[in-house]
């Protein structure tokens, strides 16, 4: 009886010391997990670190580092200014320069365009004049002295005034060499007894406006 109540007690005792072991290893993995835990919590909070921001370089090193670049070079910063003014004065020359011919040229395109401004209306003119040529050239002996002839007279008169005030003159060509310049030869006259190439008979007369052809004469020149 005594022995069997002994083996129950170390049977209770070795139990005790189980359940004693199990708790123990229960609690060092709790513990050990929590300190994982923990440290997890830590890494994840942690800060993220910031890089400051770059600093622009200084005007003062960019300076001195194209200083420096010149100094390896071997180059006198007298020098190149002395070149660089010198390039900027040749441009200022020529600008100058350009911007005078510029106005000479303005001023003569100017000059020409006030004085041949009347080209064109002088030229209809011309038309009106040779019209009253030819009315009185057609007057016979009879008619040269009526009222309506000596009008027209006048008339062609004043035109060839108006026209002569806005440089406008006739072109001498009966005798003369032909010239093609100035003359338009409409035919040959053979039998003229003047040498060939000269102009023995003017069909339409030509005219001058200042130094420009303002039409050319239609002539007849001899064989």
């Amino acid at each position: 009886m005594r022995n069997r109540v002994c083996k129950r007690q170390r049977e209770h005792a070795d139990d005790a010391t189980k359940l004693s072991e199990e708790v123990v290893t229960d609690n060092t993995k709790d513990s050990h997990e929590g300190r994982v835990s923990e440290q997890e919590m830590k890494t994840t909070a942690a800060p993220v670190e910031k890089h400051p921001p770059t600093a622009p370089v200084p005007v003062q090193d960019e300076a001195a580092s194209a200083q420096a670049d010149r100094e390896s070079k071997g180059t006198d910063p007298l020098e190149e200014a002395t070149k660089l003014a010198a390039e900027n004065r040749d441009r200022w020359l020529r600008a100058v320069a350009d911007l005078e011919n510029f106005k000479k040229r303005s001023a003569q395109e100017r000059t020409k365009l006030i004085k041949y401004q009347n080209e064109d209306l002088l030229r209809d003119l011309l038309t009106i004049s040779d019209n009253l040529e030819r009315a009185l050239s057609h007057c016979d002996e009879k008619t040269a002295s009526s009222g309506l002839v000596e009008g027209i007279r006048l008339v062609a008169n004043m035109l060839k005034d108006t026209m002569s005030k806005y440089g406008v003159s006739a072109i001498e060509c009966i005798g003369k060499p032909f010239d093609p310049t100035f003359h338009e030869a409409i035919g040959k006259a053979p039998g003229t007894g003047a040498a060939p190439n000269t102009v023995v008979q003017e069909l339409e007369k030509g005219y001058m406006y200042h130094d420009r052809l303002l039409r050319p004469a239609k002539v007849t020149i001899a064989a």
